[in-house]
C-alpha cells in the first residue's frame, strides 16, 4: 500500500484532467502485457486494430514494452486541465536525454532490458520524434472517430465526482475514486497498488485525477518529487461504448465543406500553420488562409508564440467535432 500525505496546499491543488495521451496508451495497452486494462479495451482495440498505420508501429512497441508499464517521461506534465493531443507529445518532444536515459533504467539494463526501451534511449530525440508521430498517427486513425463520446463519459464521471465533493467534502469523493483508494481522515490516501509499499508526501503539489475509459480493473500511480503526482483510475459508472457510426456519412463536411472540414480535424490537437501544412498535404499559404476562414466563422483561436502562431479549436468547433466524428474507412 502506498500511503499519499495531503497537506491544505495538495487539497487545494487537487484536480481532474483528461489525458488523449493516457487513452492511447491505456487504449492501445495489449492484455497479455498489462493487467488494468478491462474488456472495454479488448473491444476497442479488436476494431482499432484494422485501422493501425504503421507508422504507429514504433509507440505501440514501446507502450507494450514491459508488464511494469510505460517510462515516466511518456506520461505529460503540464498545467492544462483540457488537454490537446499536440500539447502532449510536445512534452515529450521535450524530455532531456538524460531524463530518457534515467526513465528507461527503471526497466533494467543489458540483455534484460527490453528492446524498443533500449532503441528509445539510444536513439535520443529521432526516437521521441518518432514514437510522437507514431501516437498522432495512432491517434488520427484509431481514436479520434470515438474520442467525444470517450470525452463526454469522462466529463460526465467528472461532474458527478465534482458534486459528491461540493455535497460531502473533497475527502469523500476520494474515498468514492475506487476500492484501491481509500481515504483517511488524518489526510493520507492509501492506494493499494500489488505489493508496492512506500509513503510519499505531496508536498504542496496536490494530485491529478485523471479518469480513464478503457482501465476498468484497477487504478494506476505516479509520484515523483519533480512533478504533480497522479492518480488514474476507472469511471465510477458503466460507460456507454462509442456509438457505431455510418461508414460513409460525414456531417461535418456537409457544413463546412469537405476542405474546410479536414482544416477543422486537423487543428483539433492544436498545431502551427507549418505543422498544418504538413498534416494537409497543402502549402503553408493555402493552410494560413483555411484557417483565416474557420477563424472568421469562430471555430479555431489563433495565438501567436515567438515566430510563430498556434491554431487552436474554440469551444464552438469543439462541439462540431464532437458532434461529428470522421466517418471511419472500412478494412
Amino acid at each position: 500500500m502506498i500511503a499519499l500525505r495531503f497537506g491544505v496546499a495538495d487539497l487545494a491543488r487537487t484536480r481532474f484532467v483528461i489525458s488523449p495521451l493516457d487513452h492511447l496508451m491505456a487504449g492501445s495497452a495489449r492484455q497479455g502485457v498489462h493487467q488494468g486494462t478491462g474488456s472495454r479495451s479488448e473491444r476497442w482495440w479488436r476494431d482499432a486494430r484494422r485501422h493501425v498505420p504503421d507508422r504507429a508501429r514504433r509507440f505501440l512497441d514501446v507502450v507494450n514494452a514491459s508488464a511494469i508499464g510505460v517510462p515516466d517521461f511518456m506520461v505529460a506534465d503540464l498545467d492544462a486541465v483540457r488537454r490537446q493531443l499536440d500539447d502532449e507529445l510536445d512534452a515529450l518532444l521535450a524530455v532531456p536525454q538524460q531524463a530518457v536515459e534515467e526513465g528507461v533504467a527503471m526497466f533494467g539494463s543489458g540483455a534484460g532490458l527490453p528492446t524498443a526501451l533500449a532503441r528509445l534511449r539510444d536513439d535520443g530525440a529521432r526516437g521521441l520524434r518518432e514514437v510522437g508521430d507514431g501516437a498522432w498517427a495512432l491517434f488520427r486513425s484509431c481514436l479520434a472517430p470515438d474520442w467525444p463520446d470517450i470525452r463526454r463519459a469522462l466529463e460526465a464521471d467528472i461532474a458527478v465526482r465534482a458534486s459528491t465533493a461540493a455535497r460531502s467534502g473533497i475527502g469523500a469523493m476520494l474515498d468514492s475514486l475506487h476500492p484501491n483508494a481509500v481515504w483517511r481522515d488524518e489526510g493520507v490516501l492509501e492506494c493499494t497498488l500489488g505489493e508496492l509499499e512506500g509513503s510519499f508526501d505531496l508536498a504542496g503539489r496536490g494530485l491529478e485525477l485523471r479518469p480513464n475509459y478503457f482501465v476498468q480493473q484497477s487504478i494506476g500511480l505516479l509520484a515523483g518529487p519533480d512533478r504533480q503526482s497522479l492518480l488514474l483510475h476507472p469511471l465510477g459508472a458503466p460507460a456507454a461504448e462509442p456509438a457505431p457510426r455510418p461508414q460513409a456519412a460525414d456531417g461535418l463536411a456537409a457544413a463546412l465543406g469537405p476542405a474546410r472540414a479536414r482544416v477543422l480535424r486537423a487543428v483539433a490537437g492544436g498545431c502551427s500553420t507549418t505543422e498544418l501544412a504538413r498534416r494537409l498535404g497543402v502549402t503553408p499559404p493555402s493552410a494560413s488562409a483555411h484557417a483565416a476562414a474557420l477563424r472568421a466563422a469562430g471555430l479555431i483561436g489563433t495565438r501567436r508564440e515567438g515566430k510563430q502562431v498556434r491554431h487552436t479549436v474554440t469551444e464552438v468547433g469543439h462541439d462540431l467535432l464532437r458532434d461529428n466524428p470522421p466517418p471511419r474507412v472500412p478494412a
